[in-house]
């Protein structure tokens, strides 16, 4: 019994070997926010890959393709996601700016006591106070819809 388990370690231990001389060396390269660029072994969203080595040099291009082609996947799956993610904080952006004006003129039409359009001619014109106060209300529905309720 002692026998096959020397055997069974044996066969493991050759088995791990041959593993271990089939791995893949891949060292890859990637840029930081600061511009500094890094060499790592680690797979990373957004990292090109600059050297792989393998014992069986047959099998070499065709793994560097495979995973050059996974990386370029990847990357572009994080790139849409960045993306996305920009353009959902240029809409919140402006949103906020929207909001930030519309208060604004509700505020400036509550605290005026008269309120006046101005003609091509540039003559005023003041509203009466039915008109000033659907003005307001056309303000306050307006600051509503933009910053939503309870602004």
């Amino acid at each position: 019994m002692s026998r096959s388990i020397v055997i069974l370690l044996a066969a493991s231990a050759a088995l791990v070997a041959a593993v271990g001389i089939a791995r893949a060396d891949v060292v890859y390269e990637w840029t930081d926010a600061h511009g500094q660029v890094h060499y790592t072994d680690q797979w990373k969203p957004g990292v090109k890959i600059i050297r792989v080595e393998t014992a069986n040099q047959t099998a070499d291009s065709g793994a560097l393709q495979g995973i050059q082609s996974e990386s370029n996947a990847a990357s572009r799956e994080v790139k849409q996601q960045e993306d996305a993610q920009a353009v959902q904080e240029d809409v919140a952006k402006a949103r906020a700016t929207q909001c930030a004006q519309d208060k604004a003129r509700y505020q400036q039409l509550i605290q005026s006591r008269r309120i006046f359009t101005t003609d091509k001619s540039g003559e005023r014109h003041y509203l009466s106070d039915s008109e000033a106060d659907a003005m307001r209300l056309k303000a306050r529905q307006t600051m509503d819809s933009d910053c939503g309720t309870g602004s």
